[in-house]
């Protein structure tokens, strides 16, 4: 085998001859390389021999050139869209290798007839909605039987990639992927982990601790896999017990741990990022798997959770508001009075119904007794001062007046709808550095907000659950950043973390007896 790899500065100085955005022309860095290199010295010599190499989306060859000193293979195959980079390639692997073929085009259109042994590529990451072809790739995507694994209809041209991929590579073939980290906590990317899961063996996850990226000029951040293919069909094929290396790469590869992906709870399959917090990761695996044996914590059934109404104007809809404020309450109704002029307005009772508004109100204690805001349910055609008050709404000009002439109704109809009503409110968006309360507790059934995340089922010791220190600290390695400090858990997230399973009464006017409540009840 030749002594040396191949990588020249033209190599990444002809990614500014295109367009880089439309077809996501940012190659492999030498970071990127440097981890690739290392993978491949993991399989045997007799196995880098006499094989067939491909990189469907070859860039300017840069994957296939860097490894030229560890491979003597039968035939390399490339495949790329940008005509400039493509004839770099074929420049430089035909003065590499013996025998090789570069086409110029989209990998979509042809490559579907190549097989491989090794493939080795940084599939293409642009925005699904400046793809041009779009219907047309999900169409190919269903015919080719891959239609079952799109989770939703903007897939992302990457997790598209991983498709055609797989049906290129050979059974017992390898692949190395540079790709981005939202495949693996992403709706968008579930089908991809379930290919990963049912037809290959993850050999190794790497995360870059240089950069957040492994492709030169992208400010996403990547993860690089390496895994085998095994044989069968999709759904015929037994769990396996190999287990998947977990590294870093911080100058060189840097192990730390190892973790069966078959055996993953939901709450950890949800997001393969928290892996590489290998250590607080594998510590809250254990607490919970524990108590979930132990018949101490259950899973949440579909149910009992729902998202809080959705308010197309909310300065209409709660009162009070920026421009009411409640003045006066009684057994059959409230008075209301604007804010700028004085006008009082009777509002009768059985059209409004006691709501949580915002987390922020709520800040301070989990358990709440009055919400504070009532919701406007109105079922029929508002009269007298409730007729007033629409008409006064209806010159706010709200996002509510596009649903025509009965706008009015549109939070009553949730209401029947969704029955957004419970004991447990969770906070939509989460700042664990600031927010002490993460969920809100009431006796009583209340109504929330689209802010909330409502548990229709009354157990104090479900809220205790989500505002103890060890939900927290799982919110933190599993959960999924949107910024700095605030973290994001959807309806989905919430059904795959367990509560728990016990009634208890318990005192949540005391915030400060969460954790000793929740570690006794866990035997920590």
């Amino acid at each position: 085998m030749r002594n040396l790899m191949y990588l020249i500065d033209e190599q990444y100085e002809i990614q500014r001859s295109v367009d880089r955005k439309s077809t996501s022309s940012y190659y492999t860095s030498r970071d990127g390389l440097a981890v690739i290199r290392n993978f491949l010295k993991e399989l045997s010599e007799d196995y880098r021999k006499n094989i067939i190499v491909m990189d469907p989306f070859a860039g300017s060859g840069a994957t296939l050139s860097a490894i030229n000193d560890l491979i003597k293979p039968k035939k390399v195959i490339a495949i790329e869209i940008n005509k400039g980079p493509c004839e770099l390639t074929r420049k430089i692997l035909s003065s590499l290798y013996d025998n090789v073929e570069v086409v110029c085009g989209d990998t979509f259109k042809i490559a579907w007839s190549y097989r491989a042994d090794l493939i080795i590529t940084n599939p293409p990451f642009v925005r699904w909605h400046l793809v041009r072809n779009r219907d047309e790739l999900i169409r190919l995507m269903d015919s080719m039987g891959y239609g079952k694994l799109i989770v939703r209809r903007d897939p992302g041209l990457h997790v598209l990639s991983f498709f055609l991929i797989d049906y290129i590579l050979k059974d017992g073939g390898y692949v190395i992927l540079v790709i981005p980290a939202s495949t693996f906590y992403t709706e968008q990317g579930k089908g991809a982990k379930k290919l990963l899961k049912s037809r290959y063996d993850v050999i190794g996850l790497v995360e870059n601790r240089i950069t957040p990226s492994f492709s030169d000029g992208s400010g996403f951040k990547e993860l690089i896999i390496f895994a085998r293919k095994k044989s069968g069909l999709i759904g015929f094929i037994d769990g396996s017990n190999v287990e998947t290396e977990i590294y870093y790469y911080e100058g060189k590869l840097r192990k730390t741990g190892t973790i069966n992906l078959q055996k993953l709870p939901a709450f950890a399959d949800r997001n393969w990022l928290s892996l590489f917090n290998y250590e607080r990761a594998s510590m809250l695996i254990s607490i919970i798997e524990r108590a979930l044996d132990n018949g101490l914590l259950r899973y949440l059934n579909k149910h009992e959770i729902a998202r809080g109404v959705e308010m197309y104007g909310p300065d209409f809809f709660f009162i009070p508001n920026a421009h009411w404020a409640i003045v006066r309450e009684d057994e059959s109704s409230i008075i209301i009075s604007n804010r700028s002029n004085g006008t009082k307005l009777v509002i009768p009772r059985k059209y409004l119904v006691k709501c949580l508004r915002k987390p922020e109100y709520y800040n301070d204690n989990i358990y709440i007794s009055d919400p504070e805001y009532y919701v406007l349910a109105i079922t029929e055609e508002p009269k007298g001062d409730l007729g007033k008050y629409v008409e006064w709404g209806e010159g706010l000009n709200i996002p509510a007046l596009k649903f025509g002439s009965r706008w009015y109704q549109h939070v009553w109809r949730q209401l029947q709808v969704k029955k957004p009503h419970g004991y447990i409110f969770i906070h939509d968006k989460i700042d664990l550095e600031r927010n002490k309360v993460i969920a809100n507790y009431s006796e009583r059934p209340l109504c929330a907000s689209k802010n909330f995340y409502v548990i229709k089922t009354n157990n104090p010791l479900i809220a205790a659950w989500y505002n103890s220190s060890i939900f927290k600290e799982t919110i933190k390695v599993f959960g999924r950043r949107i910024s700095e400090t605030w973290t994001r858990l959807l309806e989905d997230d919430y059904l795959a973390i367990p509560v728990p399973s016990k009634i208890m009464n318990i005192d949540l006017r005391n915030v400060n007896n969460i954790d000793e409540v929740i570690n006794k009840y866990l035997g920590l």
